[in-house]
């Protein structure tokens, strides 16, 4: 690597540390006027909506501990189908889309209109407790996949009674910015997300989302077959929906508010093969400072495994899950290698002395 390459990311590095263990400031004099005119969200203070409904749900699996899955963004109800299937005398597996991602449905209405009002999400998580209560679940586990993690950081803020715990995938409280794991500040925040963000997303076409989609899902699966059907999942997404609820949960910055959350919290990281050595460094140290200093929060980090590791690695993303919920692990099964039959040799039948030719 060029000396100067090296430097840059030495020193992106050192920033991105830094931004993930540091608390947000507030801005004394911010240079760009169009961010100290921009209020700072305000969404605690918002009226709970009243929710567009869970539209999308499958109910999976006998067990005694209700689960809750909040899917990310794209992939139907059925993707985590594995994932109940294997848990079910443990869990009931409540899976859920968020409101508004399926194909023919409407999100909420946006009155104000601005991405630091974050409507969708906010309506996303009165959804999701309408559903809990409306089903009588009691004290479930509420496990958040991707965008899914951010509404289950805004309901243990928002509901701390609700959930028994919450299981938190491959998702920060605040989001990265500029790089991978990188958390700024609450004005850099606003400064950065509309400069590298905001253009791109509000732009977001139906096109450029399935080329997105073929380039990237099937890097996060080890499952060609697996792989394939999310991309058609992907494909039939409310496009409008994708843009919002992305939009909207770069603005959020939930570290403060999850200090006084009492309910116990297991955040998970998923870190891709693929990412590059000092990447891996940052993800690995912005998720675990969400545990730094929080009794609650439990953080595991599993390297060298792709995103959708939560359907495809059982062996490896159950056990940190059973243990924080404090189930038994099961021993891992002893490979099978089937047996292979002996058989006595056939004894050759005895070959015939060649005819010896008298010698003169």
């Amino acid at each position: 690597m060029h000396p100067r390459a090296l430097l840059a990311s030495l020193a992106s590095l050192a920033v991105s540390l830094g931004a993930a263990a540091q608390p947000p400031s507030q801005p004394t004099s911010p240079a760009d006027p169009a961010v100290a005119a921009r209020p700072a969200p305000a969404w605690t203070k918002f009226p709970k909506p009243k929710p567009v409904p869970i539209q999308a749900s499958i109910v999976k699996g006998t067990g005694p501990l209700p689960v809750v899955i909040i899917g990310d963004l794209g992939p139907e109800p059925v993707a985590y189908d594995r994932f109940a299937q294997r848990h079910a005398d443990r869990f009931t597996t409540h899976i859920l889309a968020l409101p508004g991602t399926t194909k023919d449905t409407k999100g909420p209405q946006l009155h104000r209109g601005d991405v630091n009002d974050p409507e969708w999400l906010l309506n996303a998580v009165t959804a999701v407790a309408a559903y809990i209560r409306d089903n009588k679940l009691d004290k479930p586990v509420v496990l958040g996949h991707g965008i899914g993690g951010m509404a289950a950081y805004m309901l243990a803020v928002t509901e701390p009674d609700l959930a028994g715990s919450y299981v938190v995938v491959n998702m920060l409280p605040a989001r990265g910015v500029g790089g991978p794991g990188r958390i700024p500040s609450r004005e850099e925040r606003n400064g950065e997300v509309d400069r590298l963000e905001r253009a791109g997303l509000m732009e977001l076409k139906r096109n450029i989302w399935l080329n997105q989609v073929r380039d990237s899902v099937p890097i996060q699966c080890r499952d060609f077959a697996f792989a394939e059907e999310l991309v058609n999942q992907y494909s039939r997404v409310n496009v409008v929906a994708i843009r919002r609820y992305r939009l909207e949960s770069l603005y959020l910055d939930l570290r403060d508010d999850l200090n006084a959350v009492k309910t116990p919290m297991l955040v998970v990281a998923t870190i891709p093969d693929w990412s590059e050595r000092l990447d891996r460094q940052v993800l690995a140290a912005a998720f675990q400072n969400v545990g730094y200093n929080r009794p609650n929060v439990t953080v595991e980090i599993l390297d060298n495994m792709r995103s959708w590791g939560i359907i495809e690695e059982p062996d490896r993303f159950d056990p940190p899950l059973l243990k924080f919920l404090g189930l038994p692990v099961p021993e891992k099964a002893p490979e099978h290698k089937p047996e292979v039959p002996t058989e006595k040799p056939t004894e050759k039948p005895a070959e015939k002395p060649a005819d010896k030719k008298a010698t003169p």
